[in-house]
């Protein structure tokens, strides 16, 4: 009993969360801030990225990329779980694996789908923080692949927040999202892990403070 409970809890709980959250997401205004047009790239499979926001992001973000060609490695823990059977209701490929647990797995199994030409989706300060920090697995991703990281950048104009590390972020109903694509890092430019990470971080978070800007509002 207890397994046959473990197994259809995430299944359900997946189920009403794409159902809720789509619904959530259909009362948002989107904005993009995207003057490469890497977005639309992505989606028509003209130009594999490597896609990086921060963990408090993952909401937005997996709500708005629903159905992109686009590969995220996911905890191996039961919440995990959860938010893998989310992703399958919206169209995602996932790996199951992050820094903390199954760490090479997940490395492993994102680069083959990146081979196939998915776009690997990354929080670099997941899944345990500390918020706005880069872990170098992005550095040994982009070695690996080849592939740029650009830097994705959200804010909502009216949202609740977590207390939780992160700091997670739901956008409230009928209020102003913003997604803002910043300059992309290119591994072969740095000379090692600490100034790669260091140029992601900096994308990131001028990506993001350019989505507040455009969310915020105007006086």
């Amino acid at each position: 009993m207890a397994r046959l409970r473990d197994r259809l809890l995430p299944w359900l709980v997946g189920w009403l969360g794409a159902i809720l959250t789509r619904f959530l997401y259909a009362s948002w205004r989107i904005d993009m801030a995207d003057p490469e047009d890497i977005s639309g790239k992505v989606r028509r499979h003209e130009q594999p990225i490597i896609v990086s926001f921060w963990h408090r992001q993952i909401l937005m973000m997996m709500i708005h990329y629903r159905r992109y060609p686009v590969v995220v490695p996911v905890s191996q823990s039961k919440d995990g779980e959860y938010v893998a059977q989310a992703m399958r209701r919206y169209g995602l490929t996932s790996v199951r694996g992050s820094s903390s647990r199954g760490g090479l797995t997940a490395l492993r199994g994102v680069i083959e789908e990146a081979r196939r030409g998915l776009s690997p989706t990354i929080t670099p300060d997941g899944p345990k923080g500390p918020r706005y920090s880069v872990h170098p697995g992005i550095w040994m991703l982009a070695r690996r692949t080849g592939l740029p990281v650009y830097p994705f950048g959200v804010a909502a104009r009216n949202a609740w927040t977590a207390k939780s590390w992160d700091e997670f972020c739901v956008p409230l109903p009928g209020t102003r999202v913003v997604v803002a694509v910043g300059r992309g890092t290119f591994v072969e430019e740095h000379d090692n892990a600490e100034s790669f990470c260091r140029a992601v971080h900096d994308a990131l978070m001028e990506a993001t403070e350019t989505a507040r800007r455009i969310a915020a509002p105007r006086a």
